[in-house]
């Protein structure tokens, strides 16, 4: 089940869908003008931050030199949750916990006949009986077909930037922190109406089909720092279903501001690392932080 924790880490609507064969060379990256990379220039400090890929392969690597230089700028890493307590927490177990129904009822009891039958098609398709999905709520079951379909096309949460970066710090004694709890990021799924989960889990069947033919794309936006292309090929179809985009996307963004700014009155530089879905549009971190006035550059 370490592949949901991490699922729940990177957040559905934010995950990059990585396919097989449209990968970016290491000579495609380092030729880019610019990376999903930005830079705070505060008083006493520098805050970074970077748009992560929660999935990659290890042949995506070396990153970009701009994106390394940051890291041994920072003194200080920041992730969406923290990955130090990730190690001390059964989120597995925490996700079950909340994602399973009790008492008999199932998941074919709580969505739409048209949605549980597209379900099942997609689960035949990835080799898992539907029958092993019955006890899963509709946010839980989104969230493993994902995980299924990355694992499917041999992307690994292992190599994700954040990932890759954690253990970075830790090899190097960066102290690490996080903007939000594993609790917290379980309950936003959970804590919503049950109409609402059944929207998530009907986008992520529609996303899952076109998942290949989209890829190549997004890690052009990705590696190019392509704002405008990252938010059609990441945002544009989750704004269709407005409750689930404000709850996962908009809101915590928002949320997020007031702990990034408290950051910009260290004398520390700060590393912050989440998924690129939150730093594209004009929702995203990047422009709530130029509204309140910051002065924001990209790299």
């Amino acid at each position: 089940m370490r592949i949901l924790r991490r699922n729940v880490i990177g957040l559905l609507i934010c995950l990059l869908w990585i396919g097989n064969d449209s990968l970016i060379s290491s000579n495609d990256v380092a030729a880019a003008e610019k990376r999903s990379l930005w830079k705070i220039q505060a008083k006493n400090n520098t805050i970074y931050i970077l748009g992560s890929i929660h999935y990659l392969k290890a042949q995506n690597y070396p990153l970009a030199p701009a994106i390394e230089d940051a890291f041994r700028d920072a003194k200080k890493l920041v992730f969406e949750v923290n990955l130090d307590s990730m190690e001390k927490e059964s989120g597995s177990q925490l996700m079950l916990m909340k994602g399973l129904y009790a008492g008999g009822t199932t998941l074919k009891d709580h969505i739409a006949e048209k949605t549980y039958a597209s379900a099942a098609k997609e689960m035949k398709e990835l080799g898992v009986d539907v029958a092993a999905f019955n006890q899963f709520k509709p946010w839980l079951t989104a969230i493993t077909l994902t995980a299924l379909k990355l694992q499917k096309l041999g992307f690994d949460p292992k190599q994700g930037i954040d990932q890759y970066f954690y253990r970075k710090a830790k090899n190097e004694n960066k102290e690490v922190d996080g903007l939000e709890t594993l609790e917290f990021q379980i309950d936003l799924f959970d804590g919503m109406p049950e109409r609402t989960q059944e929207m998530m889990l009907v986008q992520t069947l529609k996303d899952i089909s076109t998942m290949e033919k989209e890829v190549e794309a997004i890690i052009k936006a990705w590696a190019s720092g392509d704002v405008k292309a990252m938010e059609s090929a990441l945002l544009q179809s989750m704004r269709e279903y407005p409750e689930v985009y404000q709850r996962l996307v908009s809101d915590r963004n928002r949320g997020w501001i007031p702990k990034i700014e408290s950051y910009l009155s260290q004398s520390e530089n700060y590393l912050i690392v989440v998924g690129a879905g939150h730093l594209a549009g004009k929702d995203s971190i990047i422009e709530m932080l130029k509204a309140k006035g910051y002065s924001v550059e990209q790299l």
